[in-house]
């Protein structure tokens, strides 16, 4: 099976997770308390600021210009000038109520840790585009889940400024490109029916991580708000 047609069997599951942030802290099926909010921001932010390692990790590992090329595009959207993107997050926290130091200092949740745990492995030590492709299962699914929550935090909080909304603002177009950039590389990275495979299991672990991550967010707003 082509990889474009294994790899779209397996996005089923980033649209599933586009749909369970409606039951999430920025989504729209009842509210979540402010305090539920600020941990999710303060958890999503251990991913956020350590995925320009990850970045920076495969973009490392590459002997081919072209491949190089594309991941220092990303890397620099995400961690150049002044309103990089983990400056972004930091302002959305700010603007949720919570301070810099907070979402900083935070203790980080199992399943938090195990994310960022598992990028790490994936970007340095699974094959190249593997760890691509774990990327890939992130940034597909980015700019669908932007849009829903900023209708969230506009519906369900009343977050309406440019400036608290701006980091999903921002994901809701860029990563389309990201992500377009990601499948180029892994087709051209995984010719091989086993090099489609390991692609296919990076996305699968990947994404059982995203679960997790997502199932404990849930997990800390048992009692939404109506």
């Amino acid at each position: 099976m082509p990889w474009t047609c294994s790899i779209g069997s397996t996005r089923s599951s980033p649209s599933v997770i586009s749909s369970s942030t409606r039951s999430t802290p920025t989504g729209g099926r009842g509210r979540c308390r402010r305090e539920a909010l600020q941990d999710y921001a303060a958890q999503y932010y251990a991913f956020e600021s350590n995925f320009p390692r990850f970045l920076s990790a495969l973009h490392t590992r590459s002997d081919r210009p072209d491949v190089r090329q594309a991941l220092l595009e990303n890397l620099w959207d995400e961690e150049h000038g002044e309103a990089n993107h983990a400056e972004l997050w930091l302002r959305f926290g700010e603007g949720i109520g919570t301070d810099r130091a907070t979402i900083r200092g935070a203790a980080h949740h199992e399943a938090t840790a195990r994310l960022v745990e598992t990028y790490r492995r994936l970007s340095a030590e699974a094959p190249l585009a593997a760890g691509i492709a774990a990327v890939y299962a992130y940034e597909a699914q980015v700019p669908e889940v932007a849009a829903e929550k900023m209708d969230g935090l506009r519906d369900r909080y009343g977050v309406d400024d440019a400036r608290t909304l701006a980091f999903f603002a921002l994901h809701s177009t860029l990563d389309v490109e990201h992500s377009a950039a990601e499948r180029q590389m892994i087709r051209s990275l995984a010719p091989s029916p086993a090099e489609e495979e390991a692609a296919l299991e990076a996305t699968g672990r990947a994404l059982d991580a995203w679960w997790s991550f997502l199932d404990d967010v849930r997990a800390h707003c048992p009692t939404p708000v109506a």
